[in-house]
């Protein structure tokens, strides 16, 4: 189980030039097509549009979401193992009710970005 230590393991994309000149072309390319006008972001020119305001604050829930995660988790950790089940329901309600909220801001996102005006 001892073997010696070889040269560390590194992803193609630092030894084989090849691999990074087609990912230069792709975002070349990319880039090209979004000032081309052939990407379009947030829904433009269907609708109503996905504010930046919007979407950061969905960013936000979700961090927010991801720390409540990681911090409920520590404190069942420290608590007794008999009181352990009990929070650990508490905390599942809490983060689900969390979850609901952040789903239908993502859902209002997406309603908003894919209603068409004809439609109203």
């Amino acid at each position: 189980a001892g073997g010696s230590r070889g040269a560390p393991l590194q992803h193609s994309f630092l030894t084989d030039v090849s691999d990074v000149c087609e990912m230069e072309r792709g975002l070349l390319s990319l880039l090209s097509d979004f000032h081309s006008g052939k990407l379009q972001a947030f829904g433009e020119g269907r609708g109503k549009e996905c504010s930046f305001e919007q979407l950061e604050h969905v960013r936000e829930m979700q961090e927010k979401l991801a720390r409540l995660h990681f911090g409920l988790d520590v404190c069942v950790e420290e608590l007794p193992e008999e009181q352990k089940k009990a929070a650990a329901d508490r905390n599942l309600d809490q983060l689900l009710a969390h979850l609901e909220e952040l789903s239908s801001s993502i859902q209002k996102l997406h309603l908003a970005e894919s209603s068409d005006p004809e439609d109203a």
